[in-house]
């Protein structure tokens, strides 16, 4: 087990199982700078750390989503290597239950190869996107509300629990302005509501998003240090983390 020295010179422990932390929210929240910072943070105490980004791509639900496609029953947007479906399926439809469960499959299949052995192995895993994201992307492609919870995003509570996760709370007409990857302004309102009622359901921290980087990340070390189990960042404060690099928020 590796070891690091707190501020009084002794020695602390890392620990030997490893850490899961989730950041969730649109694009242009923020979420891509906070991950950064806080893998920078983590490396400057001797914590390996691996980042992980969790974006669904069709492969299982691919054919499916030609046939969709073909039938008018759904359009697909691409910006920057991100697909975004949206589907004109009856609600209470089998074929719209085979299209979520499909979709969520793929999901934990590609994600939960990533996490599993690096944090069976020690490792501290940093997600950009989580589980409440491939929620909230699948409701709002399906038009779904969150007083019905389909099978297929229940499966996603079969990923690992993360240690930390949090949801970087924004304002749609900055995210858009940000990071226009969504067609409409209306998609981030849609998605932002969604979140911002999903959340607390899945152990989801809010956080306000409209301050500055280095603030929202000073926030979240000190929420990770004060929380995290006896020795594994022990005599960890947050002077240790020194100065924040500027960058652009993503």
């Amino acid at each position: 087990m590796q070891s690091i020295r707190n501020r009084e010179g002794r020695p602390s422990r890392l620990p030997r199982r490893g850490i899961l932390v989730a950041f969730s929210g649109v694009d242009g929240s923020g979420k891509s700078t906070q991950v950064g910072l806080l893998e920078k943070s983590l490396e400057k105490i001797n914590m390996p750390v691996l980042r992980i980004r969790s974006r669904w791509r069709p492969v299982l639900s691919l054919p499916l989503l030609v046939i969709m496609r073909r039938l008018g029953y759904a359009s697909v947007h691409r910006a920057g290597g991100v697909y975004i479906v949206e589907t004109r399926l009856p609600s209470r439809g089998g074929l719209t239950s085979l299209w979520c469960i499909l979709t969520q499959v793929e999901n934990i299949v590609k994600t939960g190869v990533k996490l599993v052995f690096p944090l069976l192995l020690g490792r501290t895993v940093i997600c950009d996107r989580y589980a409440l994201d491939m929620v909230v992307d699948g409701m709002a492609g399906l038009h779904d509300t969150t007083g019905h919870m389909r099978l297929g995003f229940q499966l996603l509570r079969l990923l690992p629990r993360p240690n930390f996760a949090f949801f970087m709370d924004i304002d749609p007409e900055v995210a858009f302005k940000r990071k226009p990857d969504l067609p409409r302004l209306e998609d981030y309102v849609e998605r932002l509501q969604l979140y911002r009622e999903l959340s607390s359901s899945w152990d989801v921290v809010i956080v306000n998003a409209r301050v500055s980087a280095d603030t929202i990340h000073r926030k979240i070390w000190k929420d990770i240090a004060s929380s995290s189990p006896p020795g594994q960042l022990v005599g960890v404060s947050e002077e240790m983390v020194g100065p924040i690099a500027r960058s652009d928020v993503r």
